[in-house]
């Protein structure tokens, strides 16, 4: 539970992350953890280390967040996540590590603002 009672730990029934444990995974991760993205926690989705279908449970030390592009590419982009002690760490693709390191994520954005959306232009009222 939460501080407030919020309920965290959802197990393996639920899919879908609550507010309140993404608002905890954002305040751990900061972003998507893919080293070089550079996407703010407010744009990035959850995502299940271990998948939901295969039993992954819906809790935080399950999730992590990524950006859409790296979501939806993570089983075939060759980056590999894994959390250990609650923490994501990452293995980049063979041709971006060659040395094949497990890594902690990047969590250096966690306390850093994120930019606010660009604004779409609009265009001039004509008269």
């Amino acid at each position: 539970f939460g501080e407030n009672g919020d309920v965290l730990y959802l197990g393996d029934k639920i899919r879908c992350f609550t507010a309140k444990q993404r608002a905890a995974i954002a305040a751990r991760d900061g972003g998507c953890i893919i080293p070089g993205s550079t996407i703010p926690a407010r744009w990035t989705e959850v995502h299940h280390v271990l998948p939901w279908e295969q039993g992954g449970p819906t809790n935080i030390e399950n999730g992590t967040l990524l950006c859409w592009f790296h979501h939806h590419t993570i089983n075939t982009n060759g980056w590999k996540i894994r959390m250990v002690k609650g923490r994501p760490q990452v293995l980049g693709p063979l041709l971006w590590d060659p040395s094949q390191t497990w890594r902690p994520a990047q969590t250096h954005r966690a306390n850093t603002p994120s930019p606010e959306p660009p604004l779409k232009r609009q265009s001039p009222h004509v008269s």
